[in-house]
């Protein structure tokens, strides 16, 4: 029964909201919350996952981790949203190649990138409009008088970074 009561708990910590970029729970606050606290609690904190997981995923949902703000979130099975085809930008593809010039240089600049260099990437003029709408979509923050642009948290929740990562890195070595 309290393998029952945890995982409801745990449900719960991973579904909630904290704010419009900020969804789930970190390994911390599931511990405390848990009263976890012996010395196996990393182990105990993996098996919850690992059993939790488990039983999500004929539910289309999965764990996640963004190892931005290091939160653990539930969200759907990437293949069943790639049937759906969730786009967050809609009809705007201008908005997700800003983003991911704009994810490429912060993570080039030790996570703070710079509105000349975005826009030299870009090749485009105007590329603060879309900064500034990807700004009010919760994606970013710009500081107007430096030009400094650095993302939110909020990044980790829609893209899968890990895999994201990982196809660059064999990209790269590819080449």
């Amino acid at each position: 029964m309290k393998i029952t009561n945890e995982l409801s708990i745990l449900m719960q910590l991973l579904s909630k909201k904290t704010n419009a970029i900020q969804i789930g729970a970190t390994e911390e606050e599931i511990l405390d919350t848990l009263n976890i606290k012996d010395k196996n609690k990393s182990f105990e904190f993996q098996n919850l996952i690992n059993y939790l997981s488990y039983h999500l995923e004929p539910l289309g949902l999965q764990l996640r981790f963004n190892p931005l703000d290091d939160h653990w979130f539930l969200t759907f099975d990437y293949d069943t949203t790639d049937v759906i085809s969730a786009n967050p930008f809609k009809d705007q593809p201008r908005l997700g190649a800003t983003l991911f010039y704009t994810l490429a240089c912060c993570f080039s600049n030790s996570g703070v990138g710079k509105i000349d260099e975005i826009r030299n990437l870009r090749k485009k003029k105007f590329v603060i409009e879309d900064l500034k709408e990807l700004e009010k979509l919760g994606y970013l923050k710009i500081d107007k008088y430096n030009g400094d642009v650095r993302l939110t948290s909020l990044i980790g929740y829609t893209l899968d970074l890990n895999a994201l990562f990982m196809k660059i890195a064999l990209k790269l070595k590819e080449e």
